[in-house]
């Protein structure tokens, strides 16, 4: 109440204090005293337009924006720091800043796994210095094969998805798009709207106590690696794993302030059909969804409720939909719908399976049949 009472009389701008409002009752309160400070903080003597946490936010938004490295951050906030009058109260490091900042949520957490993608180092194997299954040492070999306690052999950086759907339905307007598909959406026959597809309708129908609420989130996750370093000589991969929410209209689904980064698979080799094991967080965070999560305040109707989440979808290539199903795509039964009766042919020369008589699937009339 105090903390609340500190929001109500501090000399925040009215968005700001709408915002420090709203996460005061998400966020841990001892942390949540420093953003009050810095936020009360004027960014230099005498000025009324910005403090030290509104300009923080500002300039990070721009970092995030433009893919600003670290280092050229940094650069800047010294830039800025000269710049700016004596007795200014913008960070000199990127450490500085990033430490504010995360007293609002914007964290994320570090865990260890086994280089040879066999596990993750947390619950039961949280405290163990090797990977029971292949016996490799958890912590990063140096020079002369000397182990560096302390510093981990493989790293995965996981971004929670929880906090980040409250905060989504705290704003006014982006509560209310959240349930666009029920109050907008086309009834003319034409698909408008992953709403009007049959595995939205099937989901209705099959669990009605969750399509009766359109507030339930419908999800799609969406994984594919990359070679962050544009090196055809490096095997470098990285896998990005982002959650797309399909209750937003079609046109913000995809804008990337909603596209969610939940994970962050980075290692010397690709993690194959082993991915499974990274994605143990967020398929831990995804089952406390469907079971409901409670006190999520909606600000378009000024309501607390029990927010659910369903993944109904996944969005990737065929070689990264093996690696997630699980599912042999290549050889002689490649295709998932075939199955045991996919058409192949193995060519006699080059030793290679290529697959036909896929026209079969167009309509008897259609000419290419011939």
């Amino acid at each position: 109440m105090e903390l609340t009472k500190a929001i109500r009389i501090g000399h925040f701008t009215e968005n700001l204090r709408k915002q420090l409002l709203m996460l005061v009752e998400i966020s841990d309160p001892y942390e949540f005293a420093n953003v009050i400070g810095d936020g009360d903080q004027p960014l230099y003597p005498g000025c009324r337009k910005y403090t030290k946490l509104s300009a923080l936010v500002k300039l990070y938004n721009l970092k995030a924006k433009y893919g600003m490295s670290d280092v050229c951050f940094t650069k800047l906030l010294i830039l800025q720091g000269d710049l700016l009058p004596e007795g200014n109260t913008i960070p000199a490091f990127m450490y500085e800043a990033k430490k504010t900042l995360c007293a609002l949520g914007l964290s994320y957490e570090k865990m260890h796994a086994c280089p040879n993608d066999c596990i993750l180092y947390t619950k039961e194997y949280e405290d163990s210095t090797n990977c029971p299954t292949c016996g490799i040492s958890r912590w990063k070999e140096g020079k002369d094969s000397i182990l560096k306690k302390g510093v981990p052999a493989k790293v995965v950086w996981y971004f929670p998805p929880i906090p980040r759907f409250k905060r989504m339905f705290r704003s006014h307007e982006t509560a209310k798009s959240l349930t666009w598909h029920t109050a907008k959406k086309s009834i003319d026959g034409h698909m408008s709207h992953p709403a009007n597809s049959p595995s939205w309708k099937l989901l209705d129908d099959k669990w009605p106590e969750f399509g009766n609420e359109p507030r339930n989130l419908r999800l799609a996750i969406s994984s594919d690696g990359f070679n962050p370093h544009s090196s055809l000589s490096s095997r470098y991969s990285c896998w990005p794993v982002i959650l797309v929410t399909y209750n937003l209209p079609p046109w913000l689904c995809m804008k990337r302030k909603f596209m969610m980064l939940t994970l962050l698979i980075s290692g010397p080799k690709q993690p194959g059909n082993d991915i499974d094991v990274y994605f143990e967080p967020l398929i831990d965070d995804l089952k406390s969804l469907w079971d409901g999560i409670g006190g999520v305040y909606d600000a378009h109707n000024g309501k607390y409720f029990i927010l659910r989440a369903a993944l109904m979808w996944t969005i990737n290539d065929f070689p990264a939909y093996g690696n997630l199903s699980g599912y042999v795509v290549k050889g002689y039964k490649a295709c998932p719908i075939c199955g045991d009766d996919t058409p192949n042919h193995k060519l006699k020369n080059d030793h290679k399976i290529c697959y036909i008589e896929h026209r079969k699937w167009l309509p008897i009339n259609h000419p290419y049949r011939r």
